[in-house]
């Protein structure tokens, strides 16, 4: 949880009156795991390619 005060909002750097986001640099008050995503098979195959991928470097 980020308390509302702290989000800031982000501009363009060419274009100072366009939003382009929030900044994530804010002090987090609360994290919360909602749930554990299931993966099918396939999607577990690949991240399990991904992990050995990043992990090896």
């Amino acid at each position: 949880m980020i308390h509302t005060f702290s989000y800031r909002i982000v501009f363009a750097p060419d274009r100072p009156d366009v939003p382009i986001g929030i900044s994530t640099d804010v002090p987090v008050l609360r994290r919360r795991l909602l749930r554990t995503a299931t993966l099918t098979p396939h999607q577990q195959h690949a991240m399990d390619l991904l992990n050995t991928l990043f992990n090896e470097s």
